[in-house]
């Protein structure tokens, strides 16, 4: 009896005991052990605390983790950019200290050791003590909507406000662009476009008027001539569901591929791929990557030494990129990033902030956002008075007969004249009148002095029979 009754608080103990360790096991086991922490070393000089939440060859997804201001946030983190990383180091209890005053700086360095006592908070854009961010819209169809003139006017600006970071944020994808009509192919030969000029005189505004400035490219979207443009920048960016492709436009529009003569088809190609390549040489992009991109017959593939990787154009490195023949190389943000493409993903300023290395910032006056609207808005309304203008024009010279020819050639060269006009004030209401109208502004020059011979030479006729015709006084231009 008695071993029976020992037998039964034996197994009474034993239930107990389990059922008070059970809840805290699986505590322990869901918070991951909540006294430890992984600290990730970066190569910049910042230290993350927070936890591992995954990672692969290529990167390290984040859980970043500020106890102080009790503040969490997702971080995918390069492998290049990682110098090391210590795993479940015990976690000190924190130590209040009063925050550094820092003081401007171009050094991310040194801005890091500055910033490191504060949070991730966006102050005030009149707090001078805190870093400043300068934002730059590229924003809308390449060639019109982003062109060279908007963005030398914002040169002064920048250079009085001082900003320790320009961002530029790039949203264009010129497929999507509903004012934009499709270009179509190039016929041999049409060397006018796409408008090579006019992107590298953007790039030079940046990196070399204004290249003592610390500059990050942060792509919302870039398909087309944008993604040639965007890859001009080292710190490169990208929001989670941001596109880089569309290369092959630069070969579609210019013709390049379309001459008959194998060796004058080489030879254009050539050309036009190299003026592309030569806005990448700024970036420090490999040439494999922009061939891959811009011409479908290339294949990509890569393969990593260390944090390099090794592109070639074929199936024969350790991850094929594009083995379609048919099809140029495009990315989304996660394989921009796992390729080193870019430097990291950031889907808020906020996070984007962090990853440069910056708790603390703000944003300084919008200016340059009024320029970049204003232009756009301004060009897009000329062009549609343009449109307008030239309905008119047809309107007045087929009413330009008998008695009344006098009065209505003279109105359709007044309307001939407002479309130079807003050429001449807007360079992209050329560019779009040539996509839709086929002509420029010279022959439309050609087309004002041929209506000034026509109205010469009925007022002469006029003057010969004796004068007359009241449209005389209404018609004169």
């Amino acid at each position: 009896m008695k071993s029976r009754f020992t037998a039964w608080m034996n197994v009474t103990l034993i239930a107990v005991f389990v059922a008070l360790m059970i809840p805290s096991m699986g505590l322990a086991q869901a918070d991951d052990d909540p006294r430890t922490e992984d600290i990730v070393y970066m190569a910049d000089g910042r230290v993350l605390h927070g936890r591992i939440l995954s990672e692969t060859s290529a990167q390290v997804i984040f859980q970043y983790i500020d106890r102080k201001l009790n503040l969490q946030t997702k971080l995918t983190l390069a492998r290049e950019n990682i110098d090391r990383i210590d795993r479940d180091v015990p976690i000190e209890d924190p130590i209040e200290t009063k925050a550094k005053v820092p003081s401007r700086s171009k050094s991310a360095t040194t801005q890091t050791e500055e910033w490191s006592g504060y949070g991730h908070f966006r102050a005030d854009s009149d707090a001078e003590n805190v870093p400043s961010f300068y934002f730059v819209p590229m924003t809308g169809q390449m060639g019109t909507d982003i062109t060279a003139s908007i963005y030398k006017e914002l040169v002064d600006d920048i250079r009085e406000v001082d900003p320790d970071v320009i961002i530029i944020v790039m949203n264009s994808a010129d497929y999507a662009d509903t004012f934009a009509t499709a270009i179509g192919e190039a016929e041999p030969g049409d060397i006018s476009r796409p408008e090579f000029d006019d992107y590298k005189e953007i790039v030079s505004i940046f990196h070399d008027d204004l290249g003592e400035y610390r500059q990050v490219l942060w792509v919302q979207d870039a398909v087309g001539i944008a993604s040639t443009v965007a890859l001009a920048w080292e710190e490169l960016y990208m929001t989670p569901d941001a596109r880089l492709g569309g290369m092959r436009m630069v070969i579609e529009l210019t013709g390049a591929d379309k001459w008959s003569d194998d060796d004058i088809r080489a030879k254009m190609m050539a050309a036009w791929m190299g003026s592309a390549k030569s806005l990448l040489e700024y970036g420090g992009y490999a040439y494999e990557l922009a061939d891959a991109m811009m011409y479908a017959p290339n294949m990509l593939s890569a393969s990593f030494k260390g944090r390099e990787v090794l592109w070639t154009l074929d199936e024969a490195g350790e991850f094929v990129i594009d083995n379609d023949d048919e099809k140029t190389a495009e990315f989304r943000a996660k394989a921009a990033e796992d390729l080193l493409i870019s430097d990291g993903t950031a889907e808020t300023l906020d996070d984007l902030a962090l990853l440069l290395g910056f708790r603390e910032y703000r944003v300084v006056d919008e200016y340059a956002k009024k320029v970049v609207d204003g232009y756009r808005k301004g060009w897009r309304s000329a062009y549609s008075n343009a449109v307008a203008s030239w309905k008119d024009y047809e309107q007045y010279i087929g009413w330009a007969n008998g008695e009344d020819a006098l009065q209505y050639l003279g109105r359709a060269k007044r309307m001939i004249e407002r479309i130079i006009k807003a050429m001449d004030r807007y360079p992209p209401v050329e560019l779009k009148w040539k996509q839709e109208m086929g002509s420029d502004k010279f022959q439309l020059e050609m087309l004002v002095e041929e209506l000034k011979q026509r109205i010469r030479a009925l007022r002469q006729q006029r003057g010969t029979r004796g004068g007359g015709g009241g449209g005389m006084g209404t018609g004169g231009g």
